[in-house]
């Protein structure tokens, strides 16, 4: 129940244990087009997705690479630990940074935004931030950037699957997302969303990346040339089946009963968690999904009482390092009774009843 990775579906485990095939010809091709095809209707997006061996830093990392050259300037609201990732990545790639603060349990506020943009090329902001399980108001941050003649940039790591987010609707250039999280596949391959304004903006660069591996004009050439072997590197087979299962799975639940199960689940754990006195991180109404952070006054104690049942937890990462516990509500774990079982875990080391126990 760690917000992030989540175990894994019976039938994903099935195929990840598969004997390894080749990463090209007939059978592979059909196998990482459907992937595709099905990541792409997800999104929301009309282009077809890359899946990008390596994690969602990895293409968080070639998203700044890809969207931005070296001194321009983009806005980068602080969302908390994953926002800060987001500033250092911008700075490596020798990008100029407006940080744009955002109080601690709140939605960026789009105004703010809007109040530094002039000038600027771009925004770049976390959909779901983990450290704070907030989500933030991306598509608003999107009209903003496109009413300065700047694109928006969105980490999607911790909301895809999670949260309802259409990348060509919300008019976002570039979305960033990964399979282990919303996706409920294994970890080690990141996924990049293009919606129209990011090909263009692509195609406008004025010189090529300084990459090989992270440019996506490499990935597109062998896409183009060699349809059977359609990325430029050896891909990790099991895990693409993997996600592909999973991925076959939400699509005969439907994404959105699967969106509406996993907030209905989010709202029973924080309401637990709020009845035995710990507060949720998030203001009301900008709740995420896949995570639930509550204050506590000993996270690591709520942490071992849960160990002890054979549940395992997440702590707050800064900033509520030492100050909260996070609930994951990802994988085959995010279930009625598995947050009762943490709730039940909480209300032990807290001393308490469970609510509604008797």
């Amino acid at each position: 129940m760690i917000a992030g990775p989540g175990e894994l579906h019976e039938s994903d485990l099935k195929a990840l244990s598969k004997q390894v095939i080749a990463h090209y010809g007939d059978v592979w091709t059909a196998i990482h087009e459907e992937t595709l095809t099905r990541l792409g209707r997800m999104l929301g997006a009309a282009g077809s997705p890359y899946l990008i061996p390596g994690s969602g830093s990895t293409c968080l990392d070639a998203a700044v690479l890809n969207m931005f050259e070296p001194g321009q300037r983009i806005v980068v609201p602080n969302t908390g630990f994953f926002g800060v990732r987001l500033i250092e990545i911008a700075t490596s790639h020798h990008l100029q940074v407006v940080e744009v603060p955002v109080e601690v349990g709140a939605p960026v506020d789009p105004g703010r935004v809007a109040d530094v943009i002039g000038g600027a090329d771009g925004v770049l902001c976390t959909h779901v931030d983990t450290s704070t399980g907030v989500r933030h108001p991306v598509e608003a941050l999107a009209r903003v950037a496109h009413e300065a003649g700047a694109v928006c940039v969105v980490d999607g790591i911790s909301s895809v699957g999670g949260e309802l987010l259409d990348v060509d609707a919300a008019g976002i250039e570039l979305l960033v997302t990964a399979s282990q999280k919303g996706l409920e596949a294994p970890p080690g391959l990141g996924v990049i969303a293009l919606g129209p304004g990011g090909r263009e903006r692509i195609e406008a660069r004025s010189r090529r990346p300084e990459s090989w591996y992270l440019d996506l004009l490499t990935w597109d050439w062998y896409r183009t040339n060699w349809s059977w072997h359609p990325h430029p590197v050896t891909m990790p087979v099991n895990l693409v089946r993997a996600l592909l299962s999973s991925l076959q799975r939400i699509d005969r639940t439907g994404l959105r009963e699967c969106i509406g199960r996993r907030a209905d689940l989010a709202k029973r754990c924080r309401e637990g968690l709020r009845q035995l006195g710990l507060e949720p991180v998030a203001q009301a109404g900008c709740e995420a999904n896949l995570v639930v952070a509550a204050w506590t006054d000993d996270p690591a104690k709520v942490q071992s009482a849960l160990l002890e049942r054979g549940i395992m937890i997440s702590g707050g990462l800064q900033p509520t390092f030492g100050k909260a516990i996070r609930v994951g509500l990802m994988g085959r774990t995010a279930t009625t009774e598995m947050v009762d079982r943490v709730l039940e875990g909480v209300a032990a080391s807290l001393g308490s009843d469970v609510p509604g126990a008797g």
